[in-house]
C-alpha cells in the first residue's frame, strides 16, 4: 500500500528517504576509473581552441573547486552504489541537510547559490561527465556572454551624440538632453525622462571611445593607460632631462624690485633622478636654458642624449641647428617631447613637486595651487598698496618700507641653491636602488655608486665658455658681418673662404664688444669686434636688448587694456547716416560715424556742487577694495551714493576675506559709529 508523506513533519519524511536509501540493495559495480587523460594530436585540434577562452577569475576557479570537491565525494560512493546511485544519494543528502558542513559549502560555491546547498542529481551527473572528458577544466562555469546594447532610440542617440564631443555647450549631460528636447520640440519638462534614459544608455557605452571622444592632448592621455619608461638600465651621463617652471612664488626683480614670477630651469639626470645644474632668468627662453646646460655640464660632464619638451627656450636654433648649434658642439642627440604630453617627461615634471614648490612654500608670497585663498588676497593686497605708496613715493620723496613677505633676488637664489642641495642629499627616491639597510638611495648616493668615471666627458672654464656661447649664421661681406643691428669688422673676413658667404657668428651675452667668426664647418676665422657704423654709441648686451622688448611687450599689452577700458566707457559708435554717392563717382562707400554726447544737467544746489566737487578729487580706483579703503581714509568726504555703497560691500564676501586686514589698519566697518548713520 501507498500513503502520501507530504502531510507528516519535515523530520519524519527524513527519517523515511534514509530508510529507503539505506533499504536499496549493494549492486557489486565495479569501481569508477579515474579518467585518464587522452593524448592530444596537434594536427587534429585547431590553433584557436586554447585561445578560445579567457584565463579563469579567482571566483571561477573556486567554483571549479568545489565542484571537484562535490565530484571525488560521488566517486567515493560510486565505488558501493554505482554511478547514477551515488549522484543521487549526494543529492539527496545535500536537500536533507545531512551532509558534512564541507560539503554544504561546497555545494553553495559550486552552484553559485548563496541561501541553499541543494545539488539535483541530474547536475552532479554531468558535471561527473564534464570532468570525466575535459579535467578540472571542464567544471569552470560557462562564460558569461557581454551583453549587446540594443538599438538605441532616436532621441538618446542624439543626446550621446551631442556629449560625445568637445562642445562646451554639451559636456554635460543634462544640458544635452534639454538641448534635443527643444530641438524636437517637445515639452520642456520632458527633458528629465530622456536625461534618464541616457543616462542608462551611457553606462553601457565603452569607456575608452568616451574618454577619447570628449578629451584631447594631455587631458585625454591623463585618463586613458600609459606606458612606464624603465631607467634602471641607464647610467649616469645617459640621458638628462631638461624643463622650465614659473615659480611658485612672487619675487623682486632684480633691477627694479617690482614683485614678479621668475623662471627656473633645471638639468636632472635620468638614471640617478640628481639635479646636475639649474639656473633662475626672467622669463623661459634660450639664455636660461643654455645657462642651465651650462652649469650642468660643468658640474657633471656632457650627456649622449639630452631630452626636453617642445617649449620655445629649448627648440630653439641655438640649439638644434645642424651646422653651428650648441647640441651640436657638445655631440648630445637633442630629443624632444610630443607637444601637449607632458607625460612623456614625468620624470621631471613629477620632481618639481619634491623641490622647487617646497621651495617656494618657504616664503609669503607663495602662491601655488594648494594655497589658502583668503591669505593670498592679503599678499596681492599688500603687494598692490606698496605698489601705490612706492607711485606716490616718486612724487612726494618719501622712505616706503617694503613688505617683508616678497624676498629679494639674492635670497631667491640662496632658497634655489639649497632646496637643490637637499633634494639631493636627503630625498630618498622610489625608483632609485636600496641600499644594504634597505633603505632607497638618495640621488646623490645613486650618482656615487652608478658613475663610471671613463664615461665622463668633461669640459674646462674656457672649453665650457666657447661651447655654449649662442651662434647664428650671417653672411660676411665686405669684411663686417651685422648682429643685432650692429656691425663686427675683422680684416680676415676679407678672405676667399668667407667673404660673400655664410659663417657662424658666435656672441657673449654679457659682453658684445667681440664675435667669434667660424665657417659652417666649424674652423675658427678671427675675431671681430664692434665697429659702431650702426646702431648704439656704445654697443649694446644682448641682455639689454632682450630687457627692451620684454618691456616693449608689456607696455604693448598696457596700451591694448587702457584702449579696451576707453571703449567701455564711451561706447560703441553709432552708424546713423550712410552717404550714397552718385554712381559715377569713384569713392568708396564710408559709413559716417556721428558721436552722441550725453549731456547731463548742471548741478544747481550747493549740496550737488559740493558733492561733484568731491567727486573730481577722488583718484581712479583699479578695484572695490581700494575704493573702499580710500572713503575709509577720507570719511569727510563721503556722498549720499557712499553710505550705501559701503554697506553693500562689507555685506560681500570680498570683504569678509580682507577684514582682518582692514582690522590691523583700522579700517573695520562699525555701525555703530555716528559718523557713518550720519553720512546717510
Amino acid at each position: 500500500m501507498e500513503y502520501d508523506c507530504s502531510a507528516l513533519p519535515a523530520e519524519t519524511r527524513k527519517a523515511i528517504l534514509v530508510n529507503q536509501i539505506a533499504a536499496v540493495p549493494v549492486l557489486p559495480t565495479a569501481a569508477l576509473a579515474t579518467p585518464i587523460a587522452k593524448p592530444i594530436q596537434s594536427a587534429a585540434l585547431p590553433a584557436v581552441a586554447t585561445a578560445a577562452r579567457r584565463p579563469p577569475s579567482d571566483q571561477e576557479r573556486a567554483c571549479a573547486d568545489a565542484r571537484l570537491i562535490l565530484i571525488q565525494h560521488a566517486i567515493d560512493l560510486a565505488g558501493l552504489q554505482g554511478r547514477d546511485k551515488a549522484c543521487q544519494m549526494l543529492a539527496l543528502q545535500l536537500l536533507t541537510g545531512q551532509a558534512s558542513a564541507e560539503l554544504q559549502m561546497a555545494a553553495r560555491l559550486a552552484n553559485r547559490r548563496a541561501r541553499t546547498a541543494a545539488v539535483s542529481a541530474r547536475t552532479l551527473y554531468r558535471w561527473l561527465s564534464q570532468y570525466q572528458t575535459d579535467g578540472w577544466s571542464g567544471l569552470l562555469p560557462a562564460e558569461q556572454t557581454r551583453e549587446v546594447v540594443a538599438a538605441l532610440d532616436e532621441d538618446v542617440a542624439e543626446v550621446l551624440a551631442r556629449y560625445h564631443s568637445r562642445n562646451a555647450l554639451y559636456r554635460n549631460l543634462s544640458v544635452a538632453a534639454k538641448e534635443v528636447t527643444k530641438d524636437l520640440g517637445r515639452t520642456y519638462d520632458s527633458w528629465e525622462q530622456l536625461y534618464g534614459r541616457a543616462r542608462r544608455a551611457l553606462a553601457k557605452v565603452d569607456k575608452v571611445k568616451l574618454i577619447k571622444a570628449r578629451h584631447s592632448g594631455s587631458e585625454r592621455a591623463a585618463k586613458l593607460p600609459y606606458k612606464k619608461r624603465d631607467t634602471s638600465m641607464l647610467r649616469p651621463l645617459d640621458v638628462c632631462l631638461v624643463d622650465g617652471h614659473t615659480f611658485k612664488a612672487k619675487v623682486r626683480h632684480p633691477d627694479h624690485g617690482a614683485p614678479f614670477a621668475p623662471e627656473v630651469t633645471l638639468v636632472i639626470d635620468a638614471a640617478t633622478r640628481r639635479v646636475c645644474g639649474w639656473s633662475a632668468s626672467l622669463s623661459e627662453n634660450t639664455i636660461a636654458v643654455g645657462d642651465a646646460m651650462r652649469h650642468a655640464v660643468g658640474n657633471a660632464g656632457v650627456w649622449a642624449i639630452v631630452y626636453s619638451d617642445n617649449g620655445a627656450g629649448e627648440r630653439a636654433k641655438v640649439f638644434d641647428c645642424p651646422v653651428d648649434g650648441i647640441m651640436k658642439r657638445l655631440g648630445s642627440d637633442h630629443r624632444t617631447g610630443i607637444a601637449g604630453h607632458p607625460q612623456g617627461h614625468g620624470l621631471i615634471e613629477r620632481s618639481w613637486r619634491t623641490h622647487m614648490i617646497n621651495v617656494a612654500r618657504r616664503f609669503g608670497s607663495y602662491q601655488g595651487s594648494d594655497v589658502d585663498q583668503g591669505t593670498l588676497r592679503k599678499v596681492r593686497a599688500d603687494i598692490d598698496k606698496e605698489r601705490r605708496a612706492l607711485k606716490r613715493a616718486e612724487s612726494s620723496g618719501g622712505v616706503v618700507a617694503l613688505t617683508p613677505k616678497v624676498p629679494s633676488w639674492q635670497q631667491f637664489l640662496d632658497a634655489v641653491e639649497a632646496g637643490v642641495a637637499e633634494y639631493n642629499a636627503c630625498h630618498r627616491h622610489r625608483s632609485l636602488p636600496r641600499r644594504a639597510d634597505n633603505k632607497r638611495m638618495t640621488p646623490d648616493e645613486a650618482w656615487e655608486a652608478m658613475f663610471e668615471p671613463e664615461l665622463q666627458v668633461k669640459l674646462d672654464v674656457q672649453q665650457l665658455r666657447m661651447t655654449f656661447m649662442p651662434s647664428v649664421l650671417r653672411t660676411a661681406t665686405r669684411g663686417l658681418v651685422t648682429l643685432f643691428n650692429q656691425d663686427y669688422t675683422a680684416d680676415e673676413l676679407m678672405g676667399m673662404a668667407v667673404d660673400g658667404k655664410q659663417v657662424s657668428v658666435r656672441y657673449d651675452i654679457h659682453d658684445p664688444s667681440f664675435v667669434l667668426i667660424y665657417t659652417t664647418a666649424g674652423e675658427f676665422v678671427c675675431q671681430a669686434k664692434w665697429d659702431g657704423r650702426k646702431g648704439d654709441y656704445f654697443p649694446k648686451a644682448v641682455i639689454d636688448h632682450a630687457r627692451e622688448q620684454r618691456a616693449r611687450r608689456a607696455v604693448r599689452r598696457l596700451e591694448d587694456k587702457v584702449e579696451l577700458a576707453l571703449r567701455e566707457i564711451s561706447g560703441p559708435p553709432l552708424a546713423e547716416t550712410l552717404l550714397l554717392p552718385e554712381p559715377s563717382a569713384p569713392e568708396v562707400l564710408v559709413p559716417i560715424v556721428v558721436g552722441t554726447s550725453f549731456a547731463e544737467p548742471l548741478p544747481t544746489s550747493h549740496d550737488e556742487v559740493e558733492e561733484v566737487r568731491a567727486t573730481l578729487r577722488r583718484p581712479f580706483f583699479e578695484s572695490e577694495s581700494d575704493r573702499y579703503e580710500w572713503l575709509m581714509g577720507h570719511r569727510g568726504e563721503w556722498s549720499g551714493e557712499d553710505t550705501q555703497w559701503v554697506r553693500g560691500y562689507v555685506a560681500g564676501a570680498e570683504y569678509a576675506g580682507l577684514r582682518e586686514y582692514f582690522q590691523s589698519r583700522g579700517l573695520a566697518w562699525d555701525d555703530d559709529e555716528a559718523i557713518f548713520k550720519s553720512a546717510r
